[in-house]
């Protein structure tokens, strides 16, 4: 069984170190299309006066605060919750008995398949650019450096991908609720997680709350599919039953 668990543990970090890097290089070869779509059917959706923009710049610029420009970079830095997510997937392969392994297992194909949705067929698809790429004074957090505001007219780029949907929102949203659903006094806990990590994504400056929306959608939708499919396969742990001693 460690063995087991072992060659598991190696397949999943693989599996997360290798994913970033396939999206990236996707994105990085779309977008060069996408940097002349100022005036395709996005742009309509991305001025100042747009629902859209107004939610973004309340979220980034009105509720800037200290607090937030600390615990956020934290929140939504992948590689950190790369870290935390191997940590609970190995702790379902080592103690979770079969349901354990079984919702482990299925966190494999399920995080394969948000993360190469989103990134892979729905963003060189949809085309979208970031909002610290078309917007000027934006609450920008620069990965391994600091906060900045962006000038007020956007002279250069910040990101070399594309926005929606959120992979951030529909990774942490898929994994979170299907545990959530196998473990369902976790729940909550869960869902506020996957919340707050969707909330960074549009604080530090590099989504849309589109993006997030539609990265939450295809999390739940490809959630409970994967949970349709654990509940049908995965093996029932058999409860154990005390025997009456006879008088």
């Amino acid at each position: 069984m460690v063995k087991e668990s072992v060659r598991s543990a190696l397949l999943l970090i693989i599996i997360l170190g290798i994913l970033p890097e396939v999206s990236a290089y996707s994105l990085t070869h779309h977008l060069s299309d996408a940097e002349s779509l100022s005036a395709s059917t996005w742009h309509r959706v991305q001025d100042e006066s747009s629902p859209d923009t107004k939610l973004f710049r309340f979220i980034n610029t009105r509720l800037a605060n200290p607090l937030f420009d600390t615990v956020m970079p934290v929140i939504t830095n992948f590689n950190k919750s790369k870290i935390i997510l191997l940590l609970v997937w190995s702790a379902l392969v080592m103690f979770g008995g079969s349901k354990g392994k079984w919702a482990a297992l299925a966190l494999i194909p399920l995080l394969v398949a948000s993360d190469q949705i989103s990134s892979n067929i729905m963003k060189p698809l949809f085309q979208r650019l970031r909002p610290c790429e078309v917007l000027g004074s934006v609450h920008f957090w620069q990965s391994g450096s600091d906060w900045i505001t962006t000038p007020a007219k956007v002279t250069k780029s910040y990101k070399s991908s594309l926005s929606f949907p959120s992979g951030h929102a529909a990774n942490i949203t898929a994994s979170m609720l299907f545990l959530g659903l196998v473990y369902r006094k976790l729940l909550a806990p869960f869902l506020v997680i996957a919340a707050i990590v969707s909330f960074s994504r549009i604080y530090v400056g590099v989504h849309w709350p589109l993006d997030v929306a539609a990265g939450i959608s295809l999390g739940v939708l490809l959630a409970v599919v994967a949970y349709y499919f654990f509940r049908r396969f995965a093996p029932k742990d058999k409860p154990a039953y005390k025997t009456d001693k006879p008088d």
